[in-house]
């Protein structure tokens, strides 16, 4: 797992650039998986937050903020789990809910 400063590439000596061009292709192939955010980021990267050694936590960044992704990578399991997530569907078409309801789409009403 490895992250990098920047995935532009400077200027360089050719050894210099092998090293990091290696150093990004190798970023990019891990997905930026790390404890930190990676310094260089643009909307859309992808960002594995390995901060719990277990669930590590996707994350994607929207060009201003890193947002969780609705699932993490439990580690000691190797399985993907979702995270909870809430919805709430308001629809007045009868053939839409029902549809709804057959993919467990709506909420259950709470008591």
């Amino acid at each position: 797992m490895t992250q990098v400063s920047q995935i532009a590439i400077d200027n360089q000596t050719f050894a210099t650039f092998r090293t990091t061009l290696n150093s990004s292709l190798n970023s990019l192939n891990t997905t930026h998986a790390g404890s930190s955010a990676p310094a260089s980021v643009g909307t859309g990267t992808i960002w594995i937050d390995t901060t719990t050694a277990t669930a590590w936590q996707p994350k994607i960044y929207d060009g201003g903020a890193w947002i969780n992704l609705p699932f993490y990578i439990n580690t000691s399991t190797n399985d993907a789990n979702l995270t909870t997530v809430e919805v709430t569907a308001v629809e007045t078409d009868p053939t839409a809910t029902a549809l709804a309801i057959a993919l467990g789409w709506l909420n259950k009403e709470k008591k």
